[in-house]
């Protein structure tokens, strides 16, 4: 009935790939990734070292909390929303200190003329729930660029050696997965099966 069968069945054959193809491509795709997680990784880390080295604390008040909703298209077309935690704190530009002052415990300094500036900065979940209208906090910024504003909480908990951990921990796993992927694709590939 129909003459184009054995061609069919021939081309079918050869779009599944030999055996272990998948498998190999896969472990080499995630021990290509793994390295380059962790490069990410490291970048991060230099801007937060940064922040510590060169970093001024302040205390701030919580002025306003807003919950922002961010739509987009994910990559098969559907429309999504995600949303964004926001604090808006105020702080006296000119009663702040040297980070490493802050973490030895010295008081803030009191201004004898404040500054004070407004900012609203995005924040985690954990502490958009923690932070009310009115309440203090402290806030850590570069001076030389006013967005790495954060909140000392959180930049605490991202230069915390367990918070580094889990990301090598992780990139770690990875690549160990991969590898075995990789290895197992290889000899089903070309084991002659």
């Amino acid at each position: 009935m129909n003459d184009y069968q054995p061609a069919l069945d021939q081309l079918r054959e050869r779009r599944k790939g030999k055996p272990g193809e998948l498998l190999l491509m896969t472990g080499l795709v995630a021990m290509i990734v793994a390295p380059f997680g962790l490069f990410l990784t490291n970048q991060e880390s230099e801007n937060l070292s940064d922040l510590k080295r060169s970093g001024m604390v302040a205390e701030a008040t919580v002025k306003d909390r807003s919950l922002e909703s961010e739509s987009y298209t994910d990559r098969k077309g559907r429309t999504k929303s995600r949303e964004i935690f926001k604090l808006k704190l105020s702080h006296d530009f000119s009663a702040q200190q040297k980070y490493a002052a802050w973490k030895a415990g010295k008081p803030f300094p009191v201004s004898q003329y404040p500054a004070v500036t407004t900012r609203e900065i995005a924040v985690g979940r954990s502490y958009f729930d923690a932070l009310n209208a009115g309440q203090k906090t402290t806030i850590i910024h570069n001076p030389s660029d006013y967005g790495s504003m954060m909140l000392t909480e959180e930049f605490e908990h991202q230069t915390s050696f367990a918070y580094m951990m889990w990301w090598y921990l992780g990139a770690g796993a990875v690549f160990i997965a991969g590898l075995a992927m990789t290895i197992s694709g290889w000899r089903k590939r070309f084991s002659g099966v």
